[in-house]
């Protein structure tokens, strides 16, 4: 079929570099390979190939199978896409990385490889481990983080809790990621006052501790509650992609001067949990990485949730490895974290990682304050 006002030779002038993807699909050898080719397709034209009579869409814009071959689990299926295919707009990127064919069963993101291009458009990080560092005045350890709980708690508690923290030395607290804009507290006024007590307890300490507040609400409020937690000198401000969308964690990146969290609730919707979705690494580490967070939460093994040791390691890798020059981040384990966990959890990710207890933060004595203490003692030897 030919296509009124095509033209290869502008088509071609208009296209420069290509991205990749690695896929791991569940099946037979002839099966995944007929899946591979469908995906080059379903992913770029969705058009039947067939009828396609111009050879730059042929060519280019139709998925590349650049490699076929056994892995663990099936077959690794690598594909090329044309960088204007997916644009420098994050949801059309993502379309073309797994849009129709996440509906299919068996087919796995494991990575995405980055073009020239691609990393212009997506530079990621504007602090990561190093910038994140001079901010918080925390070298040479892992860096100290909690989260305000329970929700329920008025705002008076909660900046409470906070002062005890930022007296005990724990390098950044941020909201539950249930804690918004309810009735029992409100966000402007949480910001606000557990701002305010933080630099009275970092006045009195000496400390460097920053408050992020959660902005996984409404994304008409986005830009306002950044601003207003910018005005109030919080330390950060987190989103959940999986609930907000990673489009709008990257706006929110480019348009803040504060370090971004990301939380992952919700994105257990994408992980694959074997039959198909995106492997822990790229949706936990990659693809946060790439919206911007300077630190990703994600949950522990080992802990309440059923992440492994080698997942958790491939989330670890995906935000520190070199790419280009863009900034590596924080890995944040999390979930059921205790001071008994702690030297193994230095052991297993070194220095460059940020460990978020909560709850056995908290609950270990009442002396919070201590409590703190202990824990920047631990992460210091």
């Amino acid at each position: 079929m030919k296509f009124k006002g095509y033209s290869d030779e502008t088509l071609l002038a208009q296209l420069k570099g290509r991205f990749s993807v690695s896929y791991r699909i569940a099946a037979d050898e002839q099966t995944a390979l007929e899946m591979a080719k469908s995906i080059c397709v379903e992913q770029t034209v969705e058009f039947p190939a067939a009828h396609i009579e111009c050879d730059a869409i042929h060519s280019d814009i139709i998925g590349r199978l650049e490699q076929f071959e056994a892995c663990e689990g099936g077959y690794r299926a690598l594909i090329s896409y044309s960088d204007q295919s997916a644009t420098e707009e994050f949801a059309q990127f993502f379309n073309v990385v797994f849009g129709n064919s996440s509906l299919l069963p068996g087919i796995t993101v494991e990575r995405i490889n980055l073009s020239e291009e691609l990393l212009e458009w997506f530079p990621g990080p504007k602090f990561g481990v190093a910038g994140l560092r001079e901010r918080l005045g925390a070298y040479d350890r892992p860096l100290a983080f909690t989260a305000l709980k329970p929700m329920g708690l008025p705002t008076v508690a909660l900046a409470d809790e906070a002062y005890h923290c930022a007296k005990g030395g724990v390098d950044l607290i941020k909201d539950d990621h249930g804690l918004m804009n309810q009735t029992f507290s409100d966000y402007k006024d949480r910001v606000k006052a557990v701002c305010e007590a933080i630099r009275q307890g970092n006045e009195e300490s000496g400390h460097h501790t920053a408050y992020v507040p959660n902005l996984s609400g409404r994304c008409d409020a986005l830009m306002d509650r950044i601003r207003y937690a910018e005005d109030c000198g919080a330390g950060g401000i987190m989103l959940a992609p999986g609930l907000v969308g990673y489009d709008t964690m990257q706006y929110a990146a480019r348009n803040t001067v504060l370090p971004v969290v990301a939380h992952p609730a919700m994105a257990g919707c994408l992980l694959d949990k074997g039959s198909g979705g995106f492997d822990c690494g790229c949706v936990l580490g990659q693809l946060p990485r790439l919206c911007g967070a300077d630190i990703t939460v994600f949950p522990n093994f080992g802990g309440r949730f059923s992440l492994s040791q080698a997942q958790c390691r491939s989330i670890m890798e995906l935000c520190t490895e070199k790419v280009g020059d863009m900034k590596p981040i924080f890995p944040s384990p999390a979930g059921g974290m205790t001071f008994e966990k702690v030297p193994i959890m230095k052991e297993f990710y070194g220095n460059d990682v940020c460990l978020l207890m909560g709850g056995g933060l908290f609950t270990v004595t009442p002396d919070l304050i201590g409590n703190c203490e202990k824990f920047i003692e631990m992460l210091s030897k």
